[in-house]
């Protein structure tokens, strides 16, 4: 069980940027993450990162991107093998956006803690200075895998292949083959 002072310093972190967050969407600013001060000041933490550790969720941002607390601070997670439609689209949220999200935090938020496996395969941050890793939770659920078979989002391979692909490629056809979430026929009207 985390000590009483962890605990208050991850609320006050995810306070302070719950804050920052509603601010930027009321002056009309689409929340980012600023990479060229990412980039600099994450190499020196980057050595601290451990496959299989557990970590408190501060954040679902959309159906493939979390914020976690490493070491006090947050860190943005792209999920590994997964994409799902953008809530935050320039021309207004991609069909099945909003579901994919609402699913996300609807599998994180009973235990609010997840664990992060790292590819070396795919590096450990993208070119947005995000974290990738495969995320699961305490009971072993792998929630790319989970979020792609049940029909929120699609497998993904950015540059090469990864150690789930095959599993995850499996997974989204068997969505296809139910109709499954955003492959259902009524879910995306034109």
């Amino acid at each position: 069980m985390p000590s009483s002072r962890t605990l208050l310093a991850l609320l006050t972190c995810s306070i302070v940027l719950n804050i920052l967050l509603l601010k930027e969407r009321a002056d009309g600013i689409t929340p980012s993450l600023d990479t060229s001060a990412t980039s600099t000041s994450s190499s020196k933490k980057d050595s601290y990162y451990t496959s299989g550790a557990t970590h408190p969720l501060l954040r679902v941002v959309d159906g493939d991107t979390l914020i976690i607390a490493i070491e006090d601070e947050a860190e943005y997670v792209r999920l590994i093998g997964l994409n799902t439609p953008e809530p935050n689209n320039s021309g207004g949220p991609e069909c099945y956006a909003q579901e994919a999200t609402q699913k996300l935090k609807e599998l994180v938020q009973a235990t609010g803690m997840v664990t992060l496996y790292f590819d070396p395969s795919q590096g450990l941050r993208d070119k947005y200075g995000r974290l990738l890793a495969y995320v699961e939770l305490p009971d072993g659920t792998d929630l790319a895998k989970d979020m792609i078979r049940e029909g929120y989002g699609h497998e993904y391979t950015y540059d090469l292949p990864y150690e789930r692909q095959t599993a995850y490629k499996d997974a989204e056809r068997d969505a296809v083959n139910r109709t499954a979430g955003l492959w259902a026929d009524t879910a995306c009207p034109s």
